[in-house]
């Protein structure tokens, strides 16, 4: 069994965001948080990245794995 993600298991992912993206204002309105459109955009956007880039770290640390899933040398 590959560990690797697919995409239709990014798509889950990033289906899993987008309620936190678009509830984000309201969010950040209840902590007393005021974002302008585009520190909202930059916000989503970090949000979105960071996600995607710890995929991609978890993608390369089972890239390199053996068929036993052993990291091995």
């Amino acid at each position: 069994m590959s560990r690797r993600i697919s995409q239709g298991g990014l798509l889950v992912i990033l289906a899993f965001l987008v309620p936190v993206i678009v509830e984000l204002r309201t969010i950040a309105g209840l902590l007393g948080v005021r974002l302008s459109t585009t520190g909202y955009l930059l916000t989503a956007a970090a949000l979105v990245v960071g996600v995607l880039g710890a995929v991609a770290v978890w993608n390369l640390r089972f890239a390199n794995a053996g068929p036993d899933g052993s990291e091995g040398v």
